[in-house]
């Protein structure tokens, strides 16, 4: 139960990390880093949901970190999956 919790929120957190990045957007111009901003934050945000989590003193590293990336990588595909929508709108 308590592994199937961190994980829903760990994915969870896509759409925070989407206003993350655009948050980054106003800083940094260069869209090929939006990705790996949103794989950072991804695994920044789920290695501090393994840590609160740890009853025991022990955080799974290896779980955190793979829901971090899925969700960073969800991100930014959720993002280029919008924009492509929001262009495809504008040619009709």
């Amino acid at each position: 139960m308590e592994e199937s919790l961190r994980s829903l929120i760990g994915l969870g957190s896509v759409p925070f990390i989407v206003g993350l990045v655009e948050i980054i957007k106003k800083w940094v111009a260069d869209g090929r880093y939006y990705p790996l901003f949103a794989i950072a934050f991804g695994l920044a945000i789920n290695v501090g949901i393994a840590w609160a989590f740890a009853v025991t003193g022990r955080i799974e590293w290896v779980g955190a970190c793979l829901v971090g990336a899925l969700a960073g990588l969800a991100s930014s595909g959720l993002y280029s999956g919008v924009t492509t929508i929001k262009a495809g709108n504008q040619e009709l």
